[in-house]
């Protein structure tokens, strides 16, 4: 299990990397700056590992530009990157991704909870195009989310799986005892709801293991 530190200031990065994480994800839809020259300042900072992730609003970001305009953003920056992060709709550019040595995660991202089946479809579809499938919902009960932790145990590995919201924060928690790869925190700003601070995270874990 890896911890990803996401952020949208280059200032973030020290506290990220002196607070223990793991990977840095770049939230490219809430950086304001030019962003080959924040890419290029950071990448020059960091050995960590680096995730960059343009966001689309249907799935909890900014950006709203369709496939073609994505790519013009992010194709200047794959090779800055160790990671690019791919929603479905976008997943018409992962060949020419993969072909600068990157890796995909590849990702979906909802409100609501499906059920097992619908999950199980959404992880083939994501494997399909991707190294890692990164799954986040919106569990509603308890019952979901025993449900998505057993998905996670018995998941082909490796697998990211989040849950979207604050609703059972604690879920995640959870999830990396559970299987999954990566855990999205915060390292002083969070970029979405319900996440945990890096050390936070690390030690809750701690306790847990």
């Amino acid at each position: 299990m890896k911890i990803v530190a996401s952020i949208n200031d280059p200032d973030m990065l020290d506290l990220a990397v002196s607070a223990g994480a793991n990977f840095i994800e770049l939230r490219l839809d809430l950086i304001e700056d030019d962003l080959v020259s924040t890419i290029e300042l950071i990448r020059a900072r960091t050995v960590i590992p680096i995730i960059a992730t343009l966001r689309s609003r249907d799935e909890g970001g900014r950006f709203t530009g369709d496939a073609d305009a994505w790519f013009e953003i992010v194709d200047p920056l794959i090779r800055h990157v160790d990671i690019v992060d791919v929603e479905v709709r976008y997943r018409e550019h992962a060949p020419a991704i993969k072909t600068h040595g990157v890796q995909i995660i590849a990702s979906h991202h909802r409100p609501e909870m499906p059920d097992r089946l619908e999950l199980d479809a959404i992880e083939s579809d994501l494997r399909a195009f991707g190294d890692i499938p990164k799954i986040a919902v919106g569990p509603q009960s308890q019952a979901d989310v025993l449900a998505l932790l057993a998905f996670t145990a018995e998941a082909q590995k490796p697998i990211c799986v989040s849950i979207v919201g604050d609703k059972y924060r604690y879920t995640r928690a959870l999830l990396p005892l559970f299987g999954s790869e990566f855990a999205y925190c915060h390292a002083g700003t969070p970029t979405a709801k319900g996440q945990y601070h890096v050390e936070e995270l690390k030690q809750l874990l701690e306790m847990l293991q």
